[in-house]
């Protein structure tokens, strides 16, 4: 088990435990994670967080599916990702009705649907494996609507994600547990209880691994709960400051009827409880709410107390299937003592804390591969020599480089081997050439920092972009 660190989204002002945040990031903390609701969003303090820190990977839990649209929410992962060093984890969620219908003004419609699509179009996108399209129930691209221009065309990222970067959901009810075993790669459930995952989850978590097929199963899927921790002598007071925040989800948080922790508290055993806290907290009680939060179900989701009580309960956290449990505190003496209960002598030694296996990254292409792909381009195109209409020649050094023709006039060609009285003549290592071909260093900045020279006009050379797409 791994520990994270939960940073929630703002009040009436903003503010980041900066310092926490560090001395989680130098004790070996897998990630810090950041929210957003109806004020403060959860991009730009996760980027201010990834500028001060080292190794600690960046999540967000959650962006709101409604509030962008997948590409959108695309860009931004592979951007952050990217100025981080690979450090980014896309945590998702569809919030609730209130807040997707009240604040940000779209249908909440189908969740479960919307889901699906919207994991699948991201996905899309990191891979590149070919111009974005998708024709779906609740997503169409390039849009084709009634009040459609006809302009729009299929488009693939200028900028090269990672395609297998970690995709998160955040979910509860069942059939939203069942589709995140079942898409994502992590799920990232609040209030969770170690004692009730057998009968609240457990089943919904192998039925999404039986129809993601693939041998998933909880070895390389992560379970990171967020978790409230409390330190201190005095038991009921640590228990005090967990229940205002549990009285606000489930008496506050959505519509009677349709609220999903209210309904996940049921599901735990305290149905009685959880309607006496929503009767409360609708009527304008909040303090009263809080105090009706029991005991139990305090324990059940959060650890507080002394050290010595924490690492007690601490051992059912770490029966149960969880991979990565994230505190929500803001207290620094709680971030130490859970690194020294979790981590001991590991704590401050993040190449020693555990990893969940996921699939490879890709290797990189050779020229050979590159080339290929650019005579594919082609075929598929029979327009595309005539738009050039020119001949090139690559020249590239390293034991997988050589001496490759690119003849845009005709038909066209590529094929290994040289071309005398060619228009272009480029010269470059392999390594840049490839790096070049993916998109990760722009041409003319490689042209003028002399990684790129080129024999005959360098603005000939840029017409070959559209056969690296």
């Amino acid at each position: 088990m791994r520990l994270g660190l939960m940073v929630g989204y703002s009040g009436a002002t903003l503010s980041l435990p900066m310092e926490m945040i560090k001395a989680a990031d130098r004790l070996g903390y897998y990630a810090v994670w950041t929210a957003e609701a109806y004020g403060s969003d959860a991009v730009v303090p996760l980027a201010w967080i990834g500028a001060q820190t080292q190794q600690i990977k960046l999540g967000t839990a959650i962006l709101q599916m409604p509030a962008r649209t997948p590409a959108n929410t695309a860009m931004t992962a592979m951007t952050l990702d990217q100025l981080s060093g690979g450090r980014m984890l896309l945590g998702l969620g569809l919030s609730g009705p209130q807040v997707v219908e009240g604040w940000h003004g779209v249908a909440y419609g189908k969740p479960l649907g919307k889901t699906r699509e919207y994991v699948s179009i991201v996905r899309s996108i990191f891979a590149r494996k070919a111009p974005l399209v998708h024709q779906g129930e609740h997503y169409q691209i390039p849009y084709q609507g009634a009040d459609a221009t006809g302009l729009g065309k299929p488009l693939k990222s200028i900028l090269h994600g990672r395609r297998n970067l970690p995709i998160y959901l955040a979910a509860i009810g069942p059939k939203n547990v069942e589709l995140s075993a079942e898409i994502a790669d992590g799920w990232l459930p609040i209030f969770f209880s170690p004692a009730h995952y057998a009968d609240a989850y457990a089943a919904q978590v192998e039925a999404g691994f039986a129809k993601a097929g693939d041998s998933k199963s909880l070895v390389n899927f992560d379970i990171a709960p967020s978790v409230p921790v409390v330190l201190g002598d005095d038991i009921d007071a640590c228990r005090a400051q967990v229940k205002p925040f549990l009285a606000l989800y489930i008496g506050g948080m959505g519509a009677r009827g349709k609220n999903f922790y209210h309904d996940l508290a049921c599901r735990y055993g305290f149905q009685e409880a959880a309607d006496r806290v929503q009767d409360l907290y609708l009527a304008g009680d909040k303090n009263t709410a809080a105090a009706a939060i029991p005991d139990q179900l305090v324990d059940a989701v959060a650890l507080c107390g002394p050290t010595a009580r924490i690492a007690e309960h601490l051992e059912a956290w770490r029966a149960s299937p969880i991979t990565t449990l994230n505190l929500t505190t803001f207290d620094p003496a709680a971030v130490r003592v859970m690194a020294e209960l979790v981590m001991g002598a590991d704590a401050g030694q993040p190449e020693r804390t555990i990893s969940i296996p996921s699939a490879p990254a890709p290797a990189e292409p050779t020229p050979a591969a590159i080339f290929e792909h650019m005579a594919a381009r082609v075929a598929a195109d029979p327009q595309l020599p005539a738009k050039i209409n020119a001949r090139f020649q690559f020249d590239l050094a390293g034991k997988q480089g050589g001496s490759w023709v690119v003849d845009m006039t005709g038909a066209g060609e590529i094929r290994a081997g040289t071309l005398p009285n060619a228009d272009c003549t480029i010269a470059m290592s392999e390594v840049d050439f490839v790096a070049l071909a993916q998109g990760k260093i722009n041409p003319m900045a490689a042209f003028s920092s002399g990684k790129l020279t080129v024999t005959g006009n360098p603005m000939m050379a840029m017409k070959l972009q559209s056969l690296f797409a």
